[in-house]
């Protein structure tokens, strides 16, 4: 069961039956339909993932009461803000954390060290620390460490990506601790994705996902608009390219016509969220 004395801050929301995800406002129902039973939502905010000075390094978790001793899925939430700005609390974020908290998942929202305090690696070492965070913690929160998956938009769905796709071997760790636990993940859901770095980040092939592309890459979402000016599409496409090229099994890539940079919010949540949903319960289903 969860030790509710370990979070700073805890909130329990009793949801009625759902939860409207959009990009200015969660809509908590406030009566339930005849024969739908209220659920009650767990949420420990501002949870301490590594020893240290720095303030970023802190999550919020949500989960439906426990009850039992079931097993849950898990999903990583990354914001996104272009590594420099953004907060695990802005609005799409913090929607989302709760929408899958009522879906069954133990949902956390990480923030990390944006490159106003420290350059890269240390975003992606952060994110790291954070599911190894998760996996010390699984027996607490009822995790299944084999079902972790991550989503991610903009900067967010680089780093979810550099979280599925650069093992060990990339020297991207980090000192934050949990050694003892990998910080694999199961699945990747990433609209506007950055996968290809400029060197003003340093070293552009170390930090671009491209670069770890390989046959056995665990299954990927990507979400891309064809008229969005700063992840371009044709950038995008190489990526997809290169994971066909390797023999790459299960990879989906939503091309939205016409949707800029919010591609996984505003006007194409009726496309983006169902895809995004549909992929997770299909890679988890497989799990």
């Amino acid at each position: 069961m969860v030790n509710l004395h370990k979070a700073p801050t805890l909130r329990i929301l009793s949801i009625v039956y759902f939860i409207i995800f959009t990009a200015s406002c969660a809509s908590l129902a406030t009566e339930a339909p005849e024969g739908v039973s209220p659920k009650r939502i767990v949420v420990l905010d501002d949870i301490t993932y590594r020893s240290g000075d720095s303030q970023a390094w802190k999550l919020d978790l949500a989960m439906l009461e426990p009850k039992g001793d079931e097993l849950r899925p898990a999903l990583v939430i990354i914001h996104g803000g272009g590594w420099n700005a953004g907060d695990k609390r802005d609005r799409p974020y913090r929607s989302m954390l709760l929408d899958y908290a009522l879906k069954g998942y133990v949902t956390i929202s990480v923030n990390y060290r944006l490159t106003r305090e420290a350059p890269l690696p240390a975003c992606i070492e952060d994110c790291k620390c954070a599911v190894r965070w998760l996996k010390a913690h699984a027996k607490e929160y009822q995790v299944d460490p084999n079902r972790i998956t991550a989503y991610g938009h903009s900067a967010g769905a680089h780093l979810v990506l550099m979280l599925g796709l650069a093992g060990p071997d990339a020297g991207l760790e980090g000192d934050g601790g949990w050694n003892d636990y990998s910080s694999s993940i199961t699945a990747v859901a990433g609209g506007s994705p950055p996968t290809e770095m400029s060197s003003r980040y340093g070293d552009p092939e170390k930090y671009s996902p491209i670069t770890y592309v390989s046959a056995d890459a665990l299954p990927i979402l990507l979400i891309q608009g064809t008229a969005d000016p700063i992840v371009r599409k044709e950038v995008t496409d190489r990526f997809v390219e290169k994971m066909k090229s390797v023999g790459a099994k299960d990879f989906r890539y939503e091309v939205v016509e016409g949707a800029v940079h919010d591609v996984a919010y505003n006007n194409y949540l009726d496309i983006t969220s169902k895809a995004i949903d549909n992929f997770f319960t299909d890679v988890l289903a497989k799990k």
